[in-house]
């Protein structure tokens, strides 16, 4: 009788701060806020980082932010995805500024917002979205 309840709990999946704070390590913060997404009963808490990684443009960027978190010990995926081996059940995604759209309007305009107050040119920047995995 009690198994039948656990289908009625609502879980929350987040990414290990630790986690968080390897990642920042591979260049300067523009921005770091959360996205959040909920289905069924769960609810997923990206970690989402604006960086400069000192790249003239996001192909550049890209290749950096990537290179760099292998270097720290993360897996490659493929496809400029990489997942930690030191913490269970988090994969990186490296996207460009130019789908903001996909992110929702909301984080879109703080994305925006926090890349003018940084002076710095968009296309030169990357989105490390760090997702908590099952």
């Amino acid at each position: 009788m009690c198994s039948c309840g656990t289908l009625w709990f609502h879980k929350t999946l987040e990414v290990d701060p630790a986690a968080i704070n390897d990642a920042r390590q591979i260049g300067a913060v523009v921005l770091h806020t959360k996205s959040e997404y909920t289905y069924k009963n769960s609810t997923q808490i990206d970690e989402i980082l604006v960086m400069d990684v000192g790249a003239s443009d996001f192909m550049e960027a890209e290749a950096e932010a990537h290179s760099r978190l292998i270097q720290q010990g993360w897996t490659d995926l493929g496809a400029h995805n990489v997942e930690s081996r030191k913490w269970r059940y988090v994969i990186v995604s490296l996207d460009s500024l130019d789908g903001l759209d996909a992110y929702g309007a909301t984080l879109q305009a703080e994305i925006e917002k926090a890349v003018q107050a940084a002076s710095k040119e968009a296309g030169s920047l990357v989105i490390v979205d760090l997702a908590p995995m099952e």
